[in-house]
């Protein structure tokens, strides 16, 4: 029995030796890593607060989107974040919001987003308007780019949270920002060649003096040979007795979903409204080719309403 006592008695010296042993080396260490930590991310965070003095507080964020957080010494609160869009690889980003509550910076840091479209998260054209609010402010979504951007927005907004948490910025966390315009430029002629979208009429019906034409047609993927995962675009259209374009809609979505289907709004839509053949269609920037098949949707009812 004494040897037992013995025993227990050193093993819970040993113990208390060994766990005070560790805590002295954890203590030690820690401020080691800390600094080892800042220095690797030292070069991304000077790209927003050059020469500043970095530290790394305490990440509390429990959405997944927040990977750190670090104050830069009487500037500001940098956050990298990281979140998906259009492609299935994350992307990784900073933003960085000053004293006052203003965005300090926004810069990417990783990106796998398509060119044209969810990378323009990243260009001038988004990064303007994301440095010129502030950490009240709603964040928007830009035209075009809405997968990518509402990937983006969901991080900020746990930045946001956690910056105005720890400055004591009141805000109203369920504001959302305006919708972005619909984005359109380059015309396309109605009567231009627009074979390669073989627009296909599949049923005729007359209502009244209008007539409304049932119309397959190619979009995005079929245009460019990736049919196994796409489909035809099909699309409503009604002319009426002046020959001029009365209403379309889009009936059945073949191409990319959170890209191409922006055009199905009545705001686009009613830029078709009393085309003629004669006529020339906007395109959706970042839905071209969506858009086109609209086009040459109406074109195919135009031409048959002739007799073409």
């Amino acid at each position: 029995m004494k040897k037992i006592a013995y025993l227990t008695c050193f093993l819970a010296i040993v113990c208390a030796v060994a766990g005070g042993a560790l805590t002295l080396v954890n203590d030690m260490t820690a401020p080691i890593i800390d600094s080892m930590a800042i220095e690797a991310e030292k070069a991304n965070l000077e790209l927003i607060y050059p020469g500043a003095e970095f530290s790394e507080i305490e990440n509390t964020d429990d959405s997944g989107l927040i990977l750190g957080i670090y104050e830069a010494k009487d500037k500001g609160y940098v956050y990298k974040l990281q979140n998906t869009g259009y492609s299935s690889t994350p992307y990784q980003f900073l933003i960085a919001f000053n004293l006052d509550g203003t965005v300090g910076g926004y810069k990417m840091l990783q990106s796998s987003e398509t060119n044209g479209f969810g990378a323009r998260a990243w260009e001038d054209e988004y990064t303007n308007t994301i440095l010129g609010l502030t950490s009240s402010d709603a964040f928007p979504l830009l035209s075009g780019a809405t997968v990518t951007t509402t990937g983006v927005v969901e991080a900020i907004d746990a930045a946001k949270a956690h910056f105005n948490a720890l400055q004591g910025i009141e805000y109203d966390e369920n504001a959302v920002a305006e919708a972005p315009a619909l984005a359109t430029g380059n015309p396309v002629a109605l009567n231009s060649d627009l074979s390669a979208y073989n627009a296909i009429i599949d049923n005729e019906t007359q209502d009244g003096d209008n007539t409304k034409y049932t119309i397959t047609v190619y979009g995005f993927g079929l245009v460019n040979g990736q049919s196994s995962e796409y489909q035809e675009n099909v699309f409503e259209v009604v002319i009426d007795a002046n020959a001029t374009v009365d209403s379309i809609i889009m009936t059945q979505f073949g191409d990319t979903a959170g890209i191409g289907d922006k055009i199905d709004t009545a705001e686009y839509y009613d830029l078709f409204k009393g085309a003629t053949i004669d006529s020339s269609i906007d395109t959706v920037t970042g839905a071209t080719f969506t858009s086109t098949s609209a086009i040459a949707a109406a074109q195919a009812a135009l031409n048959a309403a002739a007799g073409q």
